[in-house]
């Protein structure tokens, strides 16, 4: 399985690096996780078929995550994509979006292909060709819904990371987190090969503190603040401080790894 980084930075606007978005692609197929990330130009300089996402991920409201998706699909569109795409969420986020994407203009009639949209929810695992993806819910939005969701009452404010099954390989996506034990129903159902893990909402250390008793193999770190580039050795150190056992790597933008 290849994963490809469009962006790692965090909620910030960085100048050197973009928002989130993870291109995963297996001999079968592709996965975008998140699309805050220039996605549509990135594809497009890259020259990559218009069939590619088949699979896009929306983890929750925040622009950083889902800003871009209006975007590609235009891009989609204007390139004559023919092939579905599946989008799978939390349902008031699927609902969000396409809502939006009618009122700009993309409306199932003129854009040449569909649009399949698959409500999640927490625990119950959906099955799309190779993949399995069990959503958690993350409480990233508990803190401003206390606030806010009384007086916008249709504003979603869910939050799901992912599990992700594929070929006998497990993965999970953190999506963002309050606390690192937000990722306990994800990592408690066995070995998980690889574990792409924000790092913005709590110190690194807790994390590393948290997930040294699972059985973790690699953790990707992606979505954290800029101060943090170039201090993989350091996040390294503090792991094995921490106890924890598998490999640490600190992503950069529009680079690909095999994971």
């Amino acid at each position: 399985m290849r994963a490809l980084f469009l962006g790692t930075a965090d909620g910030h606007t960085s100048a050197r690096r973009d928002h989130s978005g993870i291109l995963i692609q297996t001999p079968e197929s592709s996965l975008l996780l998140d699309c805050g990330a220039a996605a549509a130009r990135f594809f497009l300089r890259k020259k990559l078929d218009p069939d590619i996402p088949e699979v896009l991920w929306l983890s929750h409201m925040h622009s950083d995550h889902i800003g871009q998706v209006s975007s590609l699909i235009q891009s989609l569109w204007l390139r004559t994509r023919r092939a579905p795409l599946h989008v799978f969420g939390p349902a008031k986020v699927l609902e969000a979006m396409k809502d939006w994407l009618e009122k700009c203009l993309l409306f199932p009639e003129l854009i040449g292909f569909p649009i399949h949209w698959h409500p999640v929810k927490p625990g119950k695992p959906v099955v799309h060709g190779a993949f399995t993806f069990t959503a958690f819910a993350t409480e990233h939005l508990a803190s401003l819904a206390s606030y806010f969701k009384r007086t916008y009452p249709q504003t979603c404010f869910d939050c799901y990371g992912v599990v992700i099954d594929h070929d006998g390989r497990r993965y999970v996506y953190s999506a963002d987190l309050a606390h690192p034990r937000e990722l306990a129903p994800a990592l408690e159902g066995g070995k998980v090969n690889g574990l792409i893990c924000e790092l913005t909402h709590f110190p690194e250390r807790e994390l590393f503190r948290y997930i040294a008793s699972y059985p973790v193999e690699s953790v990707w770190i992606t979505h954290y603040p800029d101060h943090l580039v170039r201090r993989e050795a350091e996040l390294k150190s503090i792991a094995k401080e921490e106890k924890f056992r598998g490999d640490v790597h600190l992503m950069q933008d529009k680079v690909a790894h095999e994971i």
